[in-house]
């Protein structure tokens, strides 16, 4: 009987470590399994990672590039019109070209009459060469009747300043602005001026002594030099209750009426 129990005592150990050891395999292999899968996983993550890159970069892409044919369609019509407008222009400019072609002919028609062309050109020279010689002689002659008639102003305007210099000689009027009393003698009854003939002073003629606006004295010139003069006190013309001072202005003054 103890015989039996060992046998199955060993029979059960036999079939224990055998299914320990089944077990243990099948462990293992789970294991291995569950470690290629771990595996195949993170290869088909990185798979699919790589995958999502490729396709943002490609949708990037895709979005540039709607942008650039955008682009480039509104630059293919910008150019299509621009294009049209050229065509547009080239019809006008060869019909502006056959009419200046016709023009052309026209004036080489009218113009054979006149002879060739190198010959009319000659002629034209000639004549603008004749016209620049005629500016020129116009432009002399315009030059010297401006000296001739500066030369004319000037004699005018002396001639003119001597005539009234004669004149006022001649009808003894004095013709300076304005003096000054520079001396009076009243015991000879006459003062002196520090201004003469030079001056316009003339022998003979009337002065007023100007003060306050108003004639206190009158004056007949009795002596006269280049740069001083005399004159005489008219008797009677010094006003009431007036002496004659020396600085008292002095003018040009005037023949009294005839009574």
């Amino acid at each position: 009987m103890a015989n039996v129990f060992a046998i199955l005592s060993a029979i059960a150990l036999a079939a224990a470590a055998f299914l320990a050891v089944k077990n243990k395999d099948a462990y293992k292999n789970e294991i291995a399994a569950r470690q290629n899968e771990q595996d195949r996983n993170t290869k088909l993550t990185a798979e699919y990672n790589a995958l999502v890159d490729d396709f943002n970069t490609t949708e990037t892409e895709r979005k540039s590039t709607e942008t650039e044919t955008v682009g480039l369609r509104e630059k293919e019509t910008a150019e299509t019109k621009k294009n049209s407008t050229l065509e547009t222009e080239k019809g006008s400019k060869s019909k502006e070209a056959e009419d200046n072609a016709a023009k052309i002919g026209k004036i080489e028609e009218e113009l054979k009459e006149f002879g060739s062309i190198e010959e009319l050109v000659d002629k034209l020279k000639a004549t603008q060469e004749s016209l620049q010689g005629l500016d020129l002689d116009i432009a002399s002659a315009t030059a010297k009747q401006a000296d001739l008639t500066s030369e004319k102003t000037r004699t005018e305007g002396v001639v003119n300043a001597y005539t009234v210099k004669n004149t006022n000689y001649s009808s003894k009027k004095s013709f300076f602005s304005s003096t000054r009393v520079s001396a009076i003698y009243p015991a000879y009854g006459f003062v002196t001026l520090p201004v003469g003939g030079t001056a316009g002073v003339v022998a003979g003629s009337p002065l007023d002594v100007v003060r306050d606006g108003a004639v206190v004295a009158k004056l007949r010139v009795s002596t006269v030099e280049a740069g001083r003069a005399a004159a005489q006190i008219v008797p009677d013309s010094v006003a009431e209750d007036t002496t004659l001072m020396v600085g008292d202005r002095v003018v040009p003054g005037s023949e009294p009426a005839a009574k």
